[in-house]
Formats: structure tokens, sequence, C-alpha cells
């Protein structure tokens, strides 16, 4: 603690930007007027029980109290808080406050029009979707906000689409745009969720193989209302996500991620190069756009262009190869240098 006279004088400066008398301070203190003049004039220190409540009567912090000296930057951060404090709530409430006048609006306007609730659903489920991400339902919970805001922006998006769908009477594809946004949501916070939790190295091979399935439920629940080949799409589906699932299981592996780089360009090229024949044999197609012709551009444009394009990403993926291989021998000569040494 600073020596009694500067102690003093920081309690005397103290308690006049308060306003305060002695005798107002120690009565707020339950301690004697001449317990007060003895601090201020450095004869004393304060009984070490009563350092909470100075700080709490004087508005100060007890380095401060200890110091003798105003801690600007404790102040500073203070107030910040407390201007975030203010902005938070402004933010939080304002928007809240229009949601529900808004809400009582249409209420009364629907009743008053068709003698009953109809629209008014549609607008309520709306109003709760825009709630869910402007200003949130995570101002109500301390902890696991993303948790929180990924289910409530998800459930009242699914809420908008049920009740625009019985608005109209046409429920049939409410289950295949409920997936739809599911599929997103998977691939944008579920790697994020399980960045937190035991099994975060797998998480975006997680986040892939769950996409993977929804998009084969996606497929089938379109099948129930719109008739296609289901068994061909399912099938490309599975070599769509195949190499991408591979992909994210070569990044979790910890080697060199040039090499990494090159081998997941090596399984995208390869799979975009032969994506058109398997299309045409899986949806029993004719047409074929692989014939290679340099001499006649104009009939073998589309063969001509994809073999270019497979012989450039080819290269890029030689080239990363063989810089990581290059890093990874010469990352291991490094310490058997040292240790010659």
């Amino acid at each position: 603690m600073t020596d009694k006279k500067t102690f003093g004088s920081f309690i005397k400066m103290k308690r006049i930007e308060k306003n305060y008398s002695q005798k107002d301070l120690a009565r707020m203190l339950f301690i004697t007027e001449g317990a007060v003049s003895k601090w201020e004039r450095g004869v004393s220190y304060p009984d070490i029980t009563l350092i909470c409540d100075i700080c709490r009567v004087l508005e100060i912090s007890e380095h401060e109290l200890i110091t003798g000296s105003t801690d600007m930057d404790e102040r500073k951060l203070k107030y910040e808080a407390r201007k975030f404090r203010v902005i938070r709530g402004t933010w939080f409430w304002i928007p809240t406050i229009s949601y529900i006048v808004a809400l009582l609006t249409c209420f009364i306007c629907n009743l008053a029009l068709n003698h009953t609730l109809s629209w008014f659903f549609v607008v309520l489920s709306a109003l709760l979707c825009a709630y869910s991400f402007i200003p949130t339902f995570t101002y109500f919970f301390k902890l696991r906000k993303l948790l929180v805001f990924t289910v409530t922006s998800f459930s009242s998006i699914c809420l908008l689409l049920y009740a625009c769908a019985a608005y109209t009477n046409t429920l049939f594809w409410v289950p295949t745009a409920c997936i739809a946004t599911l599929m997103g949501y998977t691939l944008l916070f579920l790697p994020m969720l399980l960045s937190e939790t035991r099994i975060k190295i797998f998480r975006v091979v997680i986040s892939f193989v769950l996409t993977f399935f929804l998009a084969i439920l996606l497929l089938q629940s379109i099948h129930v209302w719109q008739q296609f080949m289901l068994m061909p799409a399912i099938k490309m589906t599975c070599y769509g996500f195949i190499p991408v699932i591979l992909c994210s299981v070569i990044c979790m592996f910890r080697f060199d991620s040039f090499i990494k780089a090159g081998i997941c360009t090596l399984l995208g090229t390869v799979a975009y190069y032969f994506t058109g024949h398997i299309v045409n044999y899986l949806f029993s197609l004719t047409e074929n756009h692989y014939k290679i012709d340099f001499y006649n551009w104009e009939q073998y444009t589309s063969g001509n262009v994809l073999f270019i394009i497979l012989l450039l990403f080819l290269l890029v993926s030689v080239v990363f190869i063989g810089i990581g291989i290059y890093r990874f021998y010469k990352n291991r000569a490094v310490p058997s240098v040292d240790s010659r040494a």
C-alpha cells in the first residue's frame, strides 16, 4: 500500500468528487467521523475489513485504493464494458419491441378483415424467423450460444416453411425444403459445434458424411412427389461425395500440407474429368464430350478443353506433391545435421 499521506489525499479527493462530507462517508461506512479524518490526514490506514465497503461507496477499485491513484486503463475498460452492455441492450430491445408491435398490428388486422386468424400465422412464423437471426434468442443464454443460434434459427425456418405451405395447402414440399436447409446447416455449423468436443479432429469428415446421407434422404423426399430415376441419381450423388469425403479424411493426417493439397487436387481432377462418363452410363445417354482432336477445335472443343484442364491440374497436383516430398526430406535432414554438430 502507498504511504499514508498519499493514501489520505486520494481518499479525500474521491470523497469530494462524490460530494460527500466526512460525516456522510463515516455514516455510510458505519464508523466515526474521526476515523475518516485520520485517514485523510495520513495518521492511519482503514481496517482491512472496510476496503470493500470503501471501494463500493467511492466507486473505485481495490487496486486504486491500495495504490492511491486512479487506474485509467481499468476505468476505460469498465466504461467500454458499460457502453457495450448499453449497445447490446439497445440492439436487443428495439428490434424486439418492433416485432411485438408488428405482430399485434397484424393480429388485429387479420381479425378485423377476415374475422379469423389465417395469414397471421405466416406473419408470426416470419417474425420468429427474423427474430432468430436479429437480435437472436442467444440473448437469454450465457453458454452454448452457437448451439442455441443453430437450433433456433433452423427451427424457425422450418416453421416458416410449414406455415407458408399450410396457408397454400401445399405441404408436400416441406420435408424436402427442411432437409435441404439442414444440409446447409450441417456444412456450415456442425464443424464449428464439434470444434469444442473430443472428436474435433473428425469434425469435417463427420460433416461431409452426414451431408451425404442427407443428400440421399433429400433425393428420396423429392421422389415422393416428383418421379425421376432415383437409383441413378443416388449413385451419382455417391460418385460426387466420395472424392470430397476422401479429401476430408486425407486432411486429417499429419503430413506436409503440400502433399495433402496435391492428393486432393488429383482426386478432384480425376473425379471432375470422368463425371460426363458416369452421367452417360447411369442415365443411358449417348452424348460424348471426350473426343479429342486438336486439329479440329470447331467440333471437338469440349473434349479438347477438358483434356487440357485435366493435364493442367494433374501437373499442379504433381508439383504440389513434389514440393511436399522435398520439404519432408529437408525437414528430416535438419535434425541429423544438428545431432552431428
